[in-house]
């Protein structure tokens, strides 16, 4: 059914374009001109080359999409997913198969995140409110050259609003099942003397969605995002933007459950993995933990799960907690009608907290929990110019970030039979000084032919700390009666330094007036560091302090965006291949069941990306997306169950890279009456089956090593649809503003499948579920 489903959406495409060229029942409407600034400056969206979305206000308002969480299939081969079971906060985003669901802060993404221009540094809490958005832009494939470390999948700018200096504003109330009720105001002030000010603010609280016996129940909502902006016209070539947001998140996690009670362990038959395995499945007596684990098997969506009782020191709940706020500072000063220099400085801080059972049981056999402060500040100057026939930018970025983790852990899962639980402090820090300086030329060769040429270089200093103890239920800190470092685990540190060129290239050209070809040429890269919480290793030279060296990519594609039927249709097509080296993953080494990241070799990755619109008639437009991706290990090396170091490329399938994904829209008038215009609006978004981790096709053969398999790391295909019954622009008396109202519903089928998986340390399986069908009422009053 879902391969039908699949394919019979994929037609409908070319039936759109095909129906474009039917002129008599087309509308007399044209698709809206987009202007981004992925280049630094503003430029249609239709001649920049390189592929890219940009999704407007009024989309981002009609669809519901209320930030990087809900972009998963609105662009060509984009997946966002919580990082793991539970993690609701924290960004696991892949952009052609470029990935790191990797949760901790040690850790870099392959999709750099933005928030009007500014970096934000890590997948922990990067899933946080922004209120007052005007747009989002997805940049896919290397942006190495403007926009540096850690975007080699692709870079997501969130761009804000700003206060234009004249009263409006609006206000919006939502309120759904699960007793959802959501607020949000946004206000743009009159300007006073010089300065421009504007004001957002928005609440959100709902009831869980899955009952708790134990405790409050699973994935509830309670958040709070705010937003202060200013502009100072200093002069009439002196500009002046301050920009302060926060976001405060406190709630109960996603329902964790128990889906298997055995794991990959046994499917390996070497001395230590297996005694291993064994033991936590058959020790002696009646109460071996795997046997205890199997009587809470629940295969299908839970209708309650149970919270380990244990949990009361931290209140009896679980929790997934976030405190996040940013200031920048944006001034740009025009030296010239062609030339201006703009300087961006920011600082976001951060303070995560969750608490997560890692076994869906009431048992207390895995709990774990994270209390991370994190903070950085970034400075960057451009100067932007332009002459008859070249544009240019040069620049300058200065980047550091200081945060740390202390985890606390417990359960019988140390002992693996039913014994006192045991306790765990592991402690870590990281820094990170990063500088660069980046130049891009575009130059127009002919009348048609526009060639670009950059270049990026990058140097970065990374620092890590780490200690690690065993403590008692209070979870006291070492010093303390009782609590001592573990063996080979007091306090140290290590630091090490990186750098990276990377240049890119392209040539656009003008076919007709509408039709515009690319082909461009990148590289970027992910930033080393140290995976700090790693097991040493002496065997294979692994552990928390041993770097990992960055991971380079570069890419090739070629497109064409295209404006047909008068501005009634727009078509872009992109193909690309991109080759990574020195590929960033997380693998076990022998014998051991806590995972490390390495370099473990190549990956190649290749596919195509359909984006368009058309206006099909008066009031009615259908937009689609599509990418198909094929991801493959060209190289992964990695140690077998014997300890001996084997190439497993061909064994091994990628993560986090759906080979399929498509969206398809519907806004159509349906009526026009004297109390406003009558709309549905219908989503449809399919993302094809994929493993969350890098997953063993086979568990025989020369070319194995110890890890997941392929069949119990499958996240399967998912296909939502959301829709909304929109009342738009009710009059009010005495032009007072108008009003929208709105019967809205996500995940209209109510489907339930696991959309997350932990398989931990191969003893046993959790999983995360797709949040269920959710309706309700909007009502929004704009002035």
């Amino acid at each position: 059914m879902t391969i039908r489903k699949y394919t019979l959406a994929v037609r409908i495409l070319p039936l759109m374009i095909a129906t474009a060229y039917a002129g008599n029942a087309i509308a007399q409407e044209v698709i809206e001109t987009v202007v981004v600034t992925a280049q630094k400056r503003k430029e249609k969206l239709q001649d920049v080359p390189l592929a890219m979305t940009a999704i407007g206000g009024a989309q981002l308002e009609t669809r519901g999409i209320e930030g990087i969480k809900d972009l998963t299939g609105l662009a060509p081969n984009v997946t966002v997913k919580a990082a793991a079971p539970g993690a609701g906060l924290i960004a696991a985003i892949s952009i052609r198969g470029m990935n790191q669901g990797q949760p901790a802060i040690w850790a870099d993404g392959s999709v750099g995140m933005y928030v009007d221009g500014v970096f934000v540094g890590k997948n922990q809490g990067a899933l946080f409110e922004v209120v007052d958005l005007e747009r989002v832009e997805v940049l896919r494939g290397p942006q190495g050259t403007l926009f540096g470390r850690n975007t080699e999948g692709g870079a997501i700018n969130m761009i804000t609003t700003k206060p234009t200096g004249e009263w409006g504003g609006s206000a919006t109330i939502d309120v759904g099942n699960y007793n959802r009720h959501s607020e949000r105001i946004a206000m743009d002030l009159p300007a006073f003397g010089i300065m421009r000010t504007s004001l957002a603010l928005r609440n959100e609280k709902r009831d869980g969605t899955i009952d708790n016996p134990n405790g409050a129940a699973w994935d509830s909502r309670d958040r709070q995002a705010a937003r202060f902006a200013a502009g100072f016209d200093i002069s009439k070539n002196f500009k002046i933007d301050y920009a302060y947001d926060r976001s405060k998140i406190d709630e109960t996690p996603g329902a964790i459950s128990l889906i298997d009670s055995t794991g990959y362990a046994k499917l390996y038959t070497a001395p230590g993995i297996a005694g291993n395995y064994n033991f936590f499945q058959n020790a002696a007596g009646p109460k071996s933990l795997g046997r205890l684990l199997a009587q809470y098997v629940n295969t299908g969506y839970p209708d309650a799960v149970a919270t380990d009782p244990t949990s009361a020191r931290f209140g009896n709940a679980y929790f997934n907690k976030l405190d996040t706020d940013g200031h920048s500072l944006i001034a740009s000063y025009e030296i010239s009608p062609s030339n201006a220099v703009k300087y961006i400085g920011a600082r976001r801080k951060m303070h995560y907290q969750d608490r997560t059972d890692l076994d869906g049981t009431p048992i207390q056999v895995y709990n774990a929990g994270k209390n991370t402060h994190y903070v950085s500040t970034s400075h960057e100057l451009q100067w932007i110019g332009n002459t008859e026939k070249m544009n240019y930018v040069a620049g300058a970025y200065l980047f550091r970030d200081d945060g740390n983790t202390l985890s606390y852990q417990d359960g019988l899962f140390y002992t693996f039979n039913f014994a006192p639980a045991q306790y765990k402090l592991p402690y870590y820090r990281i820094r990170t000084d990063a500088a660069a300086v980046f130049g891009q030329v575009d130059y127009k060769l002919t009348p048609r032919l526009n060639g670009t040429l950059g270049l990026r270089y990058t140097r970065e200093e990374k620092k890590g700390d780490i200690w690690r103890a065993n403590t008692n239920a209070n979870f006291d800190l070492p010093g303390s009666p009782g609590v001592s470092y573990q063996p080979g685990y007091t306090p140290q540190s290590a630091e090490a330094t990186f750098s990276s060129t990377t240049p890119v290239l392209a040539l656009a050209y003008k076919l007709t007036d509408n039709v515009n070809l690319f082909g461009r040429y990148a590289k970027g890269f992910k930033g080393g560091g140290f995976p700090l919480e790693a097991n040493t290793n002496g065997a294979t030279g692994t552990g928390p302090l041993v770097p990992f060296s960055p991971e380079i990519s570069t890419s090739y594609e070629a497109g064409v965006k295209s404006t047909l039927l008068g501005g009634k249709a727009q078509l872009n097509a992109t193909v690309f291949l991109t080759n990574v080296k020195d590929w960033q993953t997380s693998q076990l080494p022998p014998n051991g069941t806590s995972p490390t990241i390495t370099n473990a070799g190549k990956v190649r990755t290749q596919g195509l990306e359909l984006e368009g619109k058309l206006q099909v008639a008066d009031g009615w437009r259908v937009q689609a997306s599509y990418g198909f991706l094929d991801a493959k290990f060209k190289e992964y090396m990695a140690y077998n169950q014997l300890g001996a170091l084997v190439n497993i490329a061909e064994n091994t399938r990628n993560s986090y890279a759906p080979r399929h994904s498509l969206n398809l829209n519907l806004d159509g008038r349906l009526a026009e009456t004297r109390f406003g215009t009558l709309r549905g609006i219908v989503d449809y978004t399919y993302t094809s089956n994929y493993v969350n981790y890098a997953a063993q096709k086979s568990a025989i053969g020369t070319n194995v090593a110890i890890g997941n398999s392929v069949e119990e790391s499958t996240i399967p295909a998912l296909g939502l649809v959301n829709a909304r019954l929109l009342l738009a622009n009710i009059p009010m008396f005495g032009d007072a503003g108008t009003v929208n109202a709105s019967l809205w519903v996500r995940n209209l089928t109510d489907v339930r499948k696991p959309v997350a998986h932990i398989d931990v340390g191969g003893y046993y399986r959790i999983a995360g579920w797709q949040e269920p069908r959710t309706f309700g009422l909007s009502l929004n009053y704009k002035w």
